[in-house]
């Protein structure tokens, strides 16, 4: 994941953010914080945060336990050749 500034994503927003979108980059932006902490922002492309929502989802619903669990006690005659 790269690392950049606010003022150097302020600088060159467009390219960054095209970067994102079409090389699959997460990027973090570093914000100074009054508190002494460096406090952050990730932007990630749309495709990844629907990936992660949907991930999330079919734990929230048990699903994904599920069909891990299938795969991992699956054999070859689960399934059919097509």
């Amino acid at each position: 994941m790269d690392v950049i500034t606010t003022t150097n994503f302020k600088k060159d927003m467009f390219n960054i953010l095209n970067r994102v979108t079409t090389e699959n980059k997460t990027i973090e932006i570093t914000l100074k914080s009054k508190n002494g902490f460096n406090d952050s922002v990730v932007i990630i492309p749309k495709r990844e945060y629907q990936r992660i929502q949907e991930e999330l989802h079919l734990e929230r619903t048990g699903t994904l336990g599920y069909v891990i669990n299938a795969m991992e006690h699956s054999t070859d005659a689960d399934f059919e050749e097509v």
